[in-house]
């Protein structure tokens, strides 16, 4: 019992930062409710109703929808395998947790605990107060440290975590093993009243801890992390993409796109991209000056790309936008931010009001990163520093930039450029009733509204 109201009460703050007050956040914390007390034809019916509001919901303005839609097609298909119904194949369905009993009866350091998702593995807990120094955990596969989980610390609560092992990192596990996690100083943490939790993986092939003691590793966000010739493949990529998006930009929307965030301090700083930089940031400067504008125009702007034979997609946060070609796979993409100024600030995606004026980015410098050409901001360093701070000229392996306090005021505007899904079918009604002039046109993805099965549609047309 101890298990499953820790489960719920960590799964209605989930809902509660999700889906905000709404009737389908009461089905989702209803529908695991009942499944975490294995009554799967109660939880199907709540997750069915939940499934039928997407549905519904296809042109709400409310952009929230985004946030539900593969979790609710993944425990409705899991109710249903669950009941021996006809359900879609997911390996995870096969998958089990058990906890491990400490005879000791020790008490640990804090609680942990995990559940699968349409993700993978999702790992939630906290410390208790004084017991740990540390900033991060340790988790261990059986004996094997296989990746280490920062702790976050806010004032009047315990430090917490929550990390995700992704669907590729489980299909790498043995068929059975044991999971722990332990503070710096050494103290497991308890789950269901054990020191442990045994794990099975049906369809792992137990490659895992051979990959890790070979160099490999399991990223930040839960991904394997890619291999120095991966990622140097992967950037020649993104160069090719951008060669034919700066093209576009300069030719048909007479503003130029330049580099941004990460792939600009590398440029400026290193000449190169930042070792093992896995993802390419580009941007450009809006004809527009507020916010409401900028959305039309950025809108607009997508539909036209998409006719020129691009494909373009945005995130669950209906965040406009991820540039790449036809062929190239879902997470092979350039992030592109709109980028505007407004009530005497440059405001741009993700978290940035800056006080900088367009003569900041226009007009752009050209170079060439291994030997393609680029734009880059008028004055690259101004917005670095401002962008980063100081000390942006020292290179910083741990800096993220997610952690820092967006005020709330900044949160809203930049929120208020992304789109809901009443926005996206008519972005996508626009392409569908243009593309028989366009035969070359590639495709507008929402991963938020995207079916989950079968799988390997959604692998195709979206990233996890």
């Amino acid at each position: 019992m101890i298990h499953h109201s820790l489960s719920l009460a960590k799964t209605f703050f989930r809902v509660l930062y999700a889906f905000g007050l709404s009737r389908a956040g009461l089905n989702y914390a209803l529908g695991r409710f009942f499944e975490l007390r294995d009554n799967h034809g109660a939880a199907e019916q709540q997750f069915t109703r939940l499934s039928n509001k997407r549905s519904a919901n296809q042109h709400s303005r409310i952009r929230r929808v985004f946030n539900y839609a593969q979790a609710s097609d993944f425990h409705l298909a899991r109710c249903q395998y669950n009941l021996g119904q006809d359900a879609p194949d997911d390996p995870l369905f096969r998958c089990a947790l058990e906890p491990v009993s400490d005879p000791s009866g020790r008490r640990g350091a804090g609680r942990f605990d995990a559940n699968f998702s349409h993700l993978g593995l999702r790992l939630d807990g906290f410390v208790s107060p004084g017991l740990t120094k540390g900033l991060h955990l340790k988790l261990f596969l059986d004996d094997q440290l296989i990746r280490t989980i920062p702790l976050s610390r806010k004032r009047f609560i315990p430090p917490y975590f929550h990390y995700h092992l992704k669907r590729e990192v489980l299909a790498r596990f043995p068929v059975s093993g044991t999971l722990s996690l332990y503070t710096e100083e050494g103290q497991p943490l308890d789950n269901r009243g054990g020191s442990a939790l045994h794990i099975t993986i049906p369809h792992g092939d137990g490659t895992l801890a051979g990959y890790l003691e070979a160099g490999g590793a399991i990223d930040k966000k839960g991904f394997l992390a890619l291999t120095p010739d991966t990622i140097r493949a992967r950037q020649a990529r993104y160069l090719a993409i951008y060669s034919e998006a700066r093209q576009y930009f300069r030719e048909q929307f007479q503003s130029p796109l330049f580099l941004m965030y990460g792939t600009l301090l590398g440029f400026v700083r290193e000449g190169d991209f930042i070792p093992g930089d896995d993802d390419f940031d580009a941007g450009y400067i809006s004809h527009k000056n507020s916010a409401a504008e900028v959305k039309v125009e950025t809108m607009q702007l997508v539909v036209d790309l998409v006719l020129a034979g691009f494909t373009c997609s945005f995130n669950r946060n209906g965040r406009l936008f991820r540039l790449r070609l036809k062929d190239d796979v879902p997470d092979v993409h350039l992030d592109i931010r709109p980028v505007w100024y407004e009530d005497g600030h440059i405001w741009a995606h993700k978290q940035a009001r800056l006080p900088l004026g367009v003569e900041d980015f226009l007009p752009v410098e050209s170079g060439e990163l291994r030997g393609v050409p680029v734009d880059i901001p008028h004055h690259s360093e101004n917005f670095l520093e401002a962008y980063y701070g100081k000390g942006w000229k020292v290179p910083d392996p741990g800096y993220s930039n997610a952690s820092q306090r967006v005020p709330a005021l900044v949160k809203r505007k930049l929120d208020s450029v992304c789109i809901t899904p009443a926005d996206y079918q008519a972005m996508q009604q626009q392409i569908e009733q243009r593309r028989a002039e366009h035969p070359q046109a590639g495709k507008l993805i929402a991963t938020g509204l995207h079916p989950l099965y079968p799988l390997s549609d959604y692998e195709a047309n979206c990233e996890w």
